[in-house]
Formats: C-alpha cells, sequence, structure tokens
C-alpha cells in the first residue's frame, strides 16, 4: 500500500539484453520453418502446465547509472506494479539498466530563451511559477499557458484528462541503449546561440532510448493500483509508442468480470452483470467531439465517442483485476466500435474504475501518429500560440519529450516551487547526470547521425 503520505516524501536491460522480444510497434518474425516460433526448436507439445509468470519485479537496490528517485521512494512504488504480458516490457521494468523518476525528483519545467543574460534574463522556469512572474510582463499570461497552478493547460498538462487530482498518479522510467562493448549511449546536449537573444540548450537522445510511464489510481483508502503504461522507443527520426493496459477491449473486461465472479461468490451481483454487459455492447457508445480550449492549433477538435462506464457499489472486483490480470499492448485495437463510432478506450464518472473519472483516452488510438501529435511540439515557444506571449519562454521538454530535462533543480526552483535566480541564466546541467555518463556534450564526430538524429519539426531552430 503506498499511502497518500507517500506523496510528500521527496528510467534498462540494455536493448542488447532484449534481443530477440518485440519493442513498441514491433512485432516478432516468422523463422520459416511453419511452426511461429520464431526460431529456437520444435514447439510441438510444449503448452506450459503452468501459466507464464507476468509478475514484474523492479529491483529496488540495483545499482543504476542514475537513481533519479530516493529508492526509499521506488521501495514503496515498486510492490504495486501490474502483471505484464510482454516479455520486453517485463525486462525493461526489471532491469537495473531503468531509472524511475516523477513529478518529484524531476521537476516539471521550461526554458525562457529569450534574453541577453544582461538586462533580459533568460533560464529554467519551473511549471508551477507564481503567475505574478508571467502576468507582470504578459498581463493574463499565466490564464493563457496554465490551467491551475503547475499545470499546462490541455494538451500538454496532463495525459490523463481533466485537471490534477490525488486520486491519480504519474511514475516514469528511463532507460538508455547501450553500444555492442557495453557502454551506455548518452544524451547529447548543446547551447543554441543564433543571435544575441535566443539562447536555448537542446538535447537529443540516442536511438533505442526508452521513456515511459506507469499510470496509478490512489483509492479512497491511499491504496495505489495500476491502470496503464505507456512506451515509447527513440528512433533515429521518430518515436515508436505503445500502450498497454489490462483491458485492451470492452469484451476482454466483460470475461474477466464473469471469470472472476464464476470464482467469487461475492462478486456475482446485479451491478457486475451490468458491468459485464455493459462492456460488451457496441451500442453504449455515444458520439463525441474532444476540443483544446487553450492552445487550439496544437489539438484541433477531435470527433470520436465516448464509453462511459456504470459504477459498481463495490469495486473491490476492479481493484482485484488491475493487480492480477497480465497488461498488454493496445496498439491497433479499439476498445468498442459500432458503425463509425469508435472509442479507444473507456471513461467513466464513478470515483473508482478501470480507468479514472473523465479520462480522455477514447478518442486517442494508440499509434505513432497520435502519440507524435502533442509530444512535438515539446520546447515550442508559446508565441507561436499566443502572440502577446512571445518574449517569455518556450512549452516544457524537448525532443519530443515533456517529462524529461537535464537542469539542476536547486538550481531553478525553491521549497516552495516559485523560480530561483530569475534574473539570471540558472540552467546547470545535473552533476548526477554527467557522473552517471547519461548526458555528455555533443561532439558531432563523436555522436553520428545514424544513432543521434534530431527530429523533424518545422518550427524547431528558432530564433527570437
Amino acid at each position: 500500500m503506498l499511502g497518500r503520505a507517500g506523496l510528500a516524501l521527496s528510467i534498462l536491460v540494455s536493448l542488447v539484453a532484449c534481443v530477440g522480444q518485440a519493442p513498441p510497434g514491433g512485432g516478432g518474425e516468422d523463422d520459416g520453418d511453419g511452426d511461429g516460433d520464431g526460431g529456437g526448436g520444435d514447439v510441438v507439445d510444449a503448452m506450459p502446465d503452468t501459466p507464464p509468470d507476468t509478475s514484474v519485479t523492479v529491483p529496488v537496490d540495483a545499482e543504476r547509472p542514475v537513481d533519479i528517485m530516493p529508492p526509499s521512494r521506488l521501495a514503496e512504488i515498486a510492490p504495486r506494479m501490474p502483471h505484464v504480458a510482454d516479455p520486453w516490457l517485463r525486462a525493461i521494468l526489471e532491469s537495473p539498466d531503468t531509472m524511475w523518476y516523477d513529478r518529484l525528483s524531476i521537476i516539471p519545467g521550461y526554458q525562457d530563451s529569450f534574453g541577453d543574460n544582461t538586462q533580459l534574463p533568460i533560464g529554467m522556469r519551473p511549471n508551477s511559477i507564481a503567475p505574478v512572474m508571467i502576468d507582470l510582463a504578459v498581463p493574463g499570461g499565466h490564464q493563457q499557458l496554465f490551467v491551475e497552478h503547475g499545470l499546462f493547460h490541455f494538451p500538454f498538462g496532463r495525459g490523463i484528462g481533466g485537471a490534477a487530482r490525488t486520486d491519480n498518479f504519474v511514475v516514469n522510467f528511463w532507460q538508455l541503449p547501450r553500444d555492442p562493448a557495453g557502454a551506455i549511449l548518452p544524451v547529447v546536449y548543446w547551447q543554441r546561440d543564433p543571435n544575441p537573444y535566443t539562447h536555448r540548450v537542446e538535447w537529443m537522445f540516442p536511438k533505442g532510448t526508452v521513456f515511459g510511464e506507469v499510470l496509478f489510481q490512489i483509492d479512497a483508502g491511499g491504496t495505489w493500483y495500476p491502470f496503464e503504461i505507456r512506451v515509447r522507443v527513440r528512433e533515429v527520426d521518430h518515436w515508436r509508442n505503445d500502450v498497454f493496459r489490462p483491458f485492451p477491449t470492452g469484451a476482454e473486461l466483460a470475461t474477466a468480470l464473469e471469470q472472476a465472479a464464476a470464482a467469487n461468490p461475492s462478486w456475482q451481483t446485479a451491478d457486475v452483470a451490468a458491468l459485464a454487459a455493459h462492456a460488451r455492447d457496441g451500442g453504449t457508445l455515444v458520439a463525441e467531439t474532444l476540443r483544446a480550449t487553450h492552445f487550439a492549433s496544437a489539438f484541433p477538435a477531435t470527433p470520436g465517442a465516448k464509453d462511459v462506464l456504470p459504477a459498481l457499489a463495490d469495486p473491490a472486483v476492479l481493484k482485484h483485476l488491475l493487480v492480477t490480470v497480465p497488461f498488454r499492448s493496445a496498439r491497433g485495437l479499439p476498445w468498442k466500435q459500432q458503425g463509425s463510432l469508435v472509442a479507444h478506450a473507456a471513461t467513466t464518472q464513478a470515483s473508482f474504475h478501470i480507468v479514472p473519472r473523465d479520462y480522455d483516452g477514447g478518442h486517442l488510438e494508440v499509434s505513432d501518429t497520435s502519440c507524435t501529435r502533442c509530444h512535438q511540439d515539446a520546447g515550442r515557444p508559446f508565441r507561436d500560440w499566443y502572440p502577446n506571449v512571445i518574449a517569455y519562454g518556450e512549452l516544457w521538454g524537448g525532443d519530443d519529450v515533456f517529462t524529461w530535462h537535464p537542469f539542476d533543480a536547486a538550481s531553478f526552483v525553491d521549497d516552495s516551487g516559485d523560480v530561483r535566480n530569475f534574473n539570471h541564466d540558472n540552467r546547470r546541467i545535473r552533476a548526477d547526470f554527467t557522473a552517471g555518463g547519461v548526458i555528455v556534450r555533443y561532439a558531432p564526430a563523436q555522436h553520428p547521425a545514424t544513432t543521434w538524429g534530431e527530429l523533424p519539426g518545422a518550427w524547431k531552430n528558432y530564433a527570437y
């Protein structure tokens, strides 16, 4: 049990070690012998007597490249990991090379790259910057950018939907690839200074980098329940994406509920039966269009459908399923489809379900195109959406990743979440990242474009 009090505490088997497993968006290949095993011998009569082990054991005390999240906090989270059917993903989660973090251990922040660092300040700004620091320069600017203190407006604030709440939490993981000799291939960074008023620190992840996040719900008693894992793998010119869920389709939820009820008489209730029937019924889809209220050009109105799951008087069976049913890929699988209506995930208004209330995932297909739609704007200047904010900075993140940056939190944010050292450049590369060999200065001769490639984007390499 990871209680709410734990929130007040303050990502790798290498891909080489995962040879033979299929990463997100990939697929195993048949070796041509007709048995579909991809090689490795005869599979006749190979059906195991017991189901394969899908449990995930995160090595809390492993010697990692960097301990971003304190081991004591990881020890609280590790026991709440879901079962995972995919061997590649399970190997990533269990690898001592995988580095774990959350918003407490990499403080969310964004760069302000406009200025001369003399009269006009530049540097790193926490997402939790005091509204007055923006509004003094740009009246009403904070309200344009942030839905609330510390949280950008959709689609850049939360990947779950809705405003910040205490009933869910995201835990991130990050893994760098290794070269054939076993050495880590690092993130590379450089400072781009195209003119006296543009000073932006940029970075690139090497091909084979893995980013992911485990999404948890927190029940009224403070216990954490996983409901989704999102994973991205860096290629030279794009990211490959996948999402893992216990029930990629409604029919799978219905079957799981029926099997659980058959094994436990206490779950043989009218509302459990009604939920199973609802999960199988395509007629429950309702047309809905998802619209952005801010950053409108980043997320044009998206027609789709929603499937609102009814609540259970006692969600015990749902809690049981979330921690026992192996998560598997939802890539390319609609939750439900009825005629032209398609929902890619369920939503609910219940206080606890298989997804959080007001979950927006039903409008988002699990595909590279869908995920790139928002991630491609990481680090984009605010002026592209709001011309009045021309000189205030850029969206959080870089290299199409929002949650990660290489800067030492102590140099740019104080204990109350306000910006520190506002009047001069406060960007300092984390010493533990440098010492751990996970980030180095970019040297084109040493970091070939076949491994470290810049991602496309018409707005990139901008100058103020």
